[in-house]
C-alpha cells in the first residue's frame, strides 16, 4: 500500500504489528517518521522493506539498523 502524505509509526504500532506475526513494507509519498521511541530491534523485527519519495525522519541508530532495507 502506497501512502500520500504524512505516515508516523509508533513503537505501539509495530509492536502492534510484529504481534500479529506481520512485517511491514513501508511505502510512503511525503513524509515517513520513526518514534523516537522506536528501538533498532523493533524496527528490524517490524519493518521488512522502506520506500520513500520524500523524506524519513527516524532516530539515527534506528536508521542504521535499517540502512539495508531501505530503498
Amino acid at each position: 500500500m502506497l501512502v500520500l502524505g504524512i505516515q508516523h509509526f509508533s513503537a505501539a504500532d509495530l509492536r502492534a504489528v510484529q504481534a500479529a506475526g506481520q512485517t511491514l513494507q513501508i511505502r510512503v509519498l511525503g513524509l515517513a517518521t520513526i518514534a523516537s521511541d522506536v528501538t533498532p530491534e523493533l524496527a528490524l523485527a517490524a519493518i521488512d522493506s522502506v520506500v520513500v519519495l520524500g523524506a524519513l525522519h527516524a532516530p539515527p541508530a534506528v536508521r542504521t539498523a535499517l540502512a539495508g532495507r531501505i530503498r
